[in-house]
């Protein structure tokens, strides 16, 4: 699925991070079946998956269009919506509060700007708030990065499908 060389939609990054997510050739144990898609302008997370290791587990994943300029701070905004929808369960200890093992959240990200995101969100509060980049090329491509992979930068070339 090519985008032929146009500025992608969020329509086009959602459709192609749910594939990515239920595709099991991708270690995907997600199920399309109970997967839940919001429309363009509805209330609430724009993919909602069921399934996972345990069966049990939930991913929410914001997604963004890309914009011409890659500078722009829409990601952080899918952030925050993201944010706004955790699920915390108890303190840790003076305002530490800890997302359920069973939530994981995702933003769905242009290539620039999941570039950007992987840079500027610190490791430690990835790995906290078990959040997870879908970076997706101007070919469709998506590359998962774990929350080990956040605070550093990344060459743009690893962003795309490396030729074989």
């Amino acid at each position: 699925m090519e985008n032929n060389g146009q500025t992608l939609s969020e329509k086009y990054i959602v459709s192609r991070v749910r594939a990515f997510l239920t595709d099991k050739s991708n270690g995907g144990n997600w199920h399309d079946d109970k997967t839940r898609q919001a429309d363009l302008h509805q209330k609430g997370v724009d993919l909602y998956f069921v399934g996972g290791k345990r069966n049990g587990e939930r991913f929410l994943v914001e997604c963004k269009k890309q914009y011409k300029s890659p500078a722009r701070e829409t990601w952080l905004h899918a952030l925050g919506q993201l944010v706004t929808r955790m699920s915390v369960s108890g303190a840790r200890g003076n305002n530490e509060f800890v997302t359920p093992s069973s939530y994981k959240y995702g933003l769905g990200l242009h290539k620039d700007m999941a570039a950007i995101a992987l840079r500027r969100i610190p490791k430690a509060a990835a790995q906290i708030l078990n959040l997870y980049v879908f970076s997706v090329d101007d070919d469709g491509f998506v590359k998962k990065w774990t929350p080990s992979q956040f605070g550093r930068a990344y060459p743009i070339t690893e962003f795309s499908k490396k030729e074989n």
